[in-house]
């Protein structure tokens, strides 16, 4: 994704890039944190639940790091 940021052709495309995956990290951001609350806390004893948005936040770009975007 952040291939698409440095190759697009005029500013309004690279604007449009980066708020793209400004929006996806942020919806990732909220998913993690209500699918690690709900379900992998419940069912894997280790974990513990995250307590705050940043932790999410950094957990989601950790995972975005991973996949390689």
């Amino acid at each position: 994704m952040i291939k698409d940021v440095v190759n697009s052709e005029t500013r309004t495309d690279m604007v449009r890039e980066l708020l793209m995956y400004v929006l996806a990290l942020l919806i990732t951001t909220f998913l993690i944190r209500l699918l690690w609350n709900r379900s992998l806390v419940k069912y894997i004893t280790i974990l513990k639940p995250i307590n705050t948005l940043s932790e999410a936040f950094v957990l989601s770009i950790a995972l975005s790091v991973v996949r390689g975007l």
